[in-house]
């Protein structure tokens, strides 16, 4: 079995190896930002400061919460994408009389191998990601009495525990409708299986909608003791809740994708091959924005949280020691997939090279497809904003314009113009690659 396990990890290392990448670098900075809270609050209890112990735990707290998030969201998209682009393969192993069961196994210990992998390689790097985050702390002014990151046993455990659970989180779903797919399906079917959403995934969906819902109701319509500013950290609140429930399955990303798609008025081949692959492999184009559309939403509340609040701040460097390791993890992620399904983008440039297609229309496509990634994510983001802006303003009781006319428009600008050129270019490379393989040869791997 376990043979099995390892030989299909080998063959299929052209995929693995990002998907590696990407539970890596989401487990070090998970694992690093927790690394770094206990240590600045180990020093400060040590040297009795209690004001430096709380103020280290709210810090650290939203840094951990906010990183481990994005982490957890974009590395189990990473490997359910992984898994559900080798569902031929799979398909296959069931022709050839493995057990349905023995698949899902099979499937699920190959989760497992990943994820500790992932973890074990990312224990050095978590205490990288610690040394830098006490560093930032220090540089806004918190006084950590000398804090400094020495190596201890059980950060190995929180690194390999915070490979496992992405991977596994997942993973369980999709190797669950892997074994139960009727293999002639998986080897017709062109398109991206539909996403239908299990009992984890409804039951997860109604607690962060209740989530929504309790915090916008005290937030926006109720008088509390805490005055304005408890209002405004309940409508916070409930924003964060909302972006999770969004961007926790395609019922959002994929119908925007096609709305504002259809409205562009190019009518040329390439821009419209562009638009029938992201729309047939739905699942692929939604992985691929979700990282990006994260951290888009998570930078935009957080300059209109800072926009409302008296004596915040709205300035990138101090949203990036909060966001910091959330852009590191999207960023890696959102790259990483564009990469592990460069076979299939490949089959599928060779069946409309075959078809008739001209070498430049092909990575025309191919560079449209990653300006459809990133105006995704870029609408996502502009929406979320104002939206956040709306709430919070209400539950600050202040006018939604000033806050909307306050927000560092150009920092934002900057961020989307970021988000366009990371996706074009990532898909150009990509492009480059395609162009120098046989059409046949690419059709028969």
């Amino acid at each position: 079995m376990i043979r099995l396990v390892l030989s299909d990890i080998r063959l299929q290392a052209s995929m693995w190896w990002w998907t590696l990448l990407c539970a890596t670098v989401g487990a070090a900075c998970s694992a690093g930002s927790a690394i770094a809270m206990f240590t600045a609050v180990s020093a400060a209890r040590a040297a009795g400061d209690a004001r430096m112990v709380s103020a280290s735990i709210a810090l650290g707290g939203n840094i951990v919460f906010f990183t481990v998030l994005a982490a957890v969201g974009i590395v189990a998209s990473a490997v359910g994408l992984t898994l559900t682009t080798q569902r031929r393969e799979h398909a296959l192993w069931v022709i050839l009389g493995i057990p349905r069961h023995r698949v899902r196994f099979i499937l699920r210990t190959e989760m497992v191998v990943l994820g500790a992998v992932a973890g074990a390689l990312a224990a050095p790097l978590a205490l990288l990601v610690a040394g830098v985050a006490l560093a930032q702390w220090k540089g806004t002014g918190l006084e950590l009495h000398g804090a400094s990151v020495g190596f201890r046993f059980w950060y190995v455990g929180v690194s390999v525990l915070f490979g496992l659970v992405p991977c596994l989180l997942g993973g369980w779903g999709v190797t669950r409708r892997a074994a139960r797919t009727p293999e002639m399906r998986a080897f017709r079917d062109f398109s991206d299986p539909p996403a239908r959403p299990g009992v984890a995934r409804g039951g997860l969906a109604l607690c962060l909608l209740a989530g929504v819902v309790g915090m916008w109701v005290p937030g926006l319509g109720l008088e509390l003791k805490g005055g304005l500013a408890q209002r405004t950290a309940f409508a916070f609140a409930g924003n964060l809740f909302l972006v999770c429930l969004l961007l926790m399955g395609p019922w959002v990303l994929t119908p925007l994708m096609k709305l504002w798609t259809a409205l562009v008025p190019s009518r040329g081949v390439a821009w419209h091959l562009a638009v029938q692959s992201c729309r047939a492999r739905a699942t692929r184009s939604v992985t691929t924005v979700l990282p990006f559309a994260l951290s888009l939403s998570f930078v935009g509340l957080f300059m209109v949280m800072g926009k409302v609040m008296s004596g915040g701040s709205a300035g990138l460097d101090d949203i990036l020691v909060v966001l910091g390791w959330v852009f590191v993890v999207s960023w890696v992620g959102g790259l990483a997939v564009i990469a592990l399904v460069g076979r299939e983008r490949a089959r599928d440039s060779a069946v409309v090279t075959v078809a008739g297609a001209r070498p430049g229309v092909v990575t025309r496509s191919m560079v449209y497809e990653g300006a459809i990634y990133a105006g995704t994510a870029i609408v996502f983001g502009a929406l979320f904003v104002a939206v956040s802006s709306l709430t919070i303003a209400l539950g600050a009781r202040i006018d939604v314009v000033r806050v909307l006319a306050g927000l560092p428009w150009a920092t934002l600008g900057a961020l989307a113009a970021g988000t366009l050129v990371t996706t074009c270019l990532a898909l150009v490379l990509q492009a480059a690659r395609v162009s120098r393989t046989v059409a046949v040869r690419a059709l028969r791997s």
